[in-house]
């Protein structure tokens, strides 16, 4: 009887585990900055073997993701202006909208006491 009970579970709950939500990494977010006149990469995870498609000012790309659900697409920004656009990433009947993306500029700086600069310093 127990085992007759494990057989049913697993199978009223295997369309669950087959399945795999569209995500992207935390790094992906409202408002941020691409670099401009790049092919960025984009990536995330979604339900193994399934197409992804990602669209940004009206570039599209898309790719199949591979059995471990992992996917990546590299994607041309243009050149940089102050209009935000929104980053669609869509997998089957699943979306992903990151709005207001800009192009521009992206600088990366770190350090420790070296990085502080006061802004009463400029003429």
């Amino acid at each position: 009887m127990q085992r007759l009970l494990i057989i049913v579970t697993l199978c009223l709950f295997s369309p669950v585990i087959a399945s795999a939500e569209l995500a992207l990494p935390n790094v992906f977010s409202d408002h941020m900055v691409l670099q401009r006149e790049q092919a960025v990469s984009i990536w995330g995870t979604a339900t193994p073997g399934s197409r992804v498609k990602a669209n940004f000012k009206g570039r599209q790309k898309s790719t199949d993701t591979n059995t471990a659900g992992r996917w990546h697409v590299r994607i041309s920004t243009g050149k940089a202006d102050g209009q935000g656009a929104a980053l669609t990433i869509q997998s089957g009947s699943q979306t992903v909208v990151i709005e207001d993306v800009l192009v521009g500029e992206v600088w990366l700086a770190s350090g420790q006491s070296n990085m502080v600069f006061s802004m009463n310093r400029v003429p």
